[in-house]
């Protein structure tokens, strides 16, 4: 999103509060140099805005402004800050529009993924190209890795902000706990891969009561801290039925915890939550967040030079309680990946260097890419190709009018035929996601390891050559 997209949205987010004392509830977003980005229009009512309020303005020159307000600062992931503006006299601060904050911590993490998704694809490209060369291979794994580390930063950062800014609400439904749990694996199941350590997903039949997003997130913290505490071995998830619970287990071979070090670790898990990770880090830290905004039990037991267990309790659903279409299945890990050499691919991605590098990885595979940075564009570049598309992947946000989703469609009904479609997206947009699992698209997160992608392509293509 460009900032004037986003000085729009706050113009919109704004005109809902104008009835508010000045300045208050209201918010500004800084870059990491301290200048002013952004800000909701109720911020102008301040005593001395005028003249002082314009895009580049140094927090210094700012400063006077909120004299005798309550003022809150949250980190975001790039580095700036989001100031939340409340009522004067030492109040609290107000946070900001629900709304409004939501859509700028989405699109700040949106335009931090679309570079890391880039670099993921680019490795993957290169990995392709120097299969001969093993110096050259260590050091492109190498480099994966830290894409991938940062996505778990940048992912983790972002949560933890959202959901200590209140901008996290559960919604709560059924959900058969196995497409959770296939999720999770065709997520993380490549990093396990790339270090050398075992990754079990046991599949459940169960059907369990809650938001599948945020457990499934929930369960990302739960497994990145294992990988990161388990250099060599194997990781395990689970589930056990307890009652009118199924409770989910996270199993290492890692290093342990010594008995001190378990009982610390306890009294971090039941302590009060915060922005700040300390001794926890990020993943249990969300973990932890996660649990108590879904009134879930978050557990932990560990044997020193044995390993750890964490579980998290989950309750099941009624007896005869429909489960919503809320998620596409997930492509099978184990699927094909060996005959991509011809398939016709239609690529629509508005960012640039995700396209190019989108290109590249597939053309390096066999493939035929026609690619397009919007629905409109690939409606055109389709008139005039000689042959319909054997698979479309689309970005979920892309320029004009059109999503990834109505993209996708919209192509299909033009040319009378059958095509399978694939989201990929760098959206964290709680309600997008949604949106795009009810779709029917299988749905793959940027930055997605070339490996998963593959897998996920080849899933998709023959699945649809067993319909047809």
């Amino acid at each position: 999103m460009t900032e004037s997209g986003s000085q729009n949205d706050a113009g919109q987010a704004g005109g809902e509060a104008s009835n508010r004392p000045a300045g208050a509830g209201h918010s500004l977003v800084f870059d990491a140099a301290g200048r002013l980005r952004n800000w909701t229009p109720g911020i102008a009512a301040l005593p001395g805005a005028g003249g002082r309020l314009a895009a580049g303005a140094a927090l210094a020159d700012l400063d006077p402004l909120f004299e005798g307000l309550a003022c809150v600062d949250r980190p975001l992931a790039d580095g700036g800050f989001l100031r939340m503006v409340g009522q004067g006299g030492g109040q609290t601060a107000s946070p900001p529009s629900g709304d409004l904050s939501g859509r700028l911590f989405a699109a700040a993490s949106h335009d931090l993924r679309q570079p890391l998704a880039a670099l993921s694809l680019l490795i993957g490209t290169l990995d392709g190209r120097v299969a001969a060369d093993r110096a050259s291979r260590d050091l492109l794994r190498s480099m994966a890795q830290a894409v991938e580390s940062m996505r778990g930063m940048v992912d983790g950062h972002f949560d933890l902000a959202r959901l200590e800014a209140g901008l996290i609400e559960p919604d709560i439904r059924p959900h058969a706990i196995n497409g959770v749990l296939m999720r999770l694996a065709l997520d993380v199941a490549p990093r396990f891969a790339e270090r050398g350590v075992r990754f079990t997903v046991m599949p459940c039949s169960g059907v369990v009561r809650t938001d599948g997003s945020l457990l499934e997130r929930l369960l990302h913290g739960l497994v990145a801290n294992a990988l990161r505490h388990t250099p060599q071995g194997r990781v395990v998830v689970g589930c056990r039925p307890r009652g009118d619970f199924l409770r989910i287990e996270v199993w290492d071979t890692g290093r342990g915890l010594a008995p001190r070090q378990l009982d610390a670790l306890r009294t971090e898990l039941a302590g009060p939550g915060g922005y700040g990770h300390g001794a926890l880090g990020l993943g249990l830290t969300l973990a932890r967040g996660l649990a108590r905004k879904l009134g879930l039990s978050l557990e932990v037991r560990s044997i020193e030079k044995r390993g750890t267990l964490f579980s998290v309790t989950v309750p099941r659903a009624a007896d005869g309680e429909g489960v919503g279409r809320s998620f596409s299945p997930a492509p099978r890990m184990d699927a094909d990946t060996s005959d991509l050499d011809r398939t016709r691919v239609l690529v629509i991605e508005d960012d640039p260097m995700v396209l190019a590098a989108l290109e590249a990885l597939l053309g390096q595979w066999g493939c035929t890419v026609l690619a397009a940075e919007s629905c409109d564009s690939a409606l055109d570049r389709l008139g005039t190709a000689p042959q319909a598309p054997d698979l479309i992947i689309s970005d979920l946000r892309l320029k004009g009018t059109a999503n990834g989703i109505v993209a996708i469609r919209q192509i299909v009904q033009a040319l009378g035929q059958p095509v399978p479609g694939m989201i990929l997206t760098g959206d964290t947009d709680p309600k997008r996601l949604r949106e795009a699992r009810l779709s029917g698209y299988p749905l793959l997160h940027k930055p997605i390891a070339p490996l998963a992608l593959r897998a996920a392509v080849s899933r998709l293509l023959a699945r649809e050559t067993m319909i047809t």
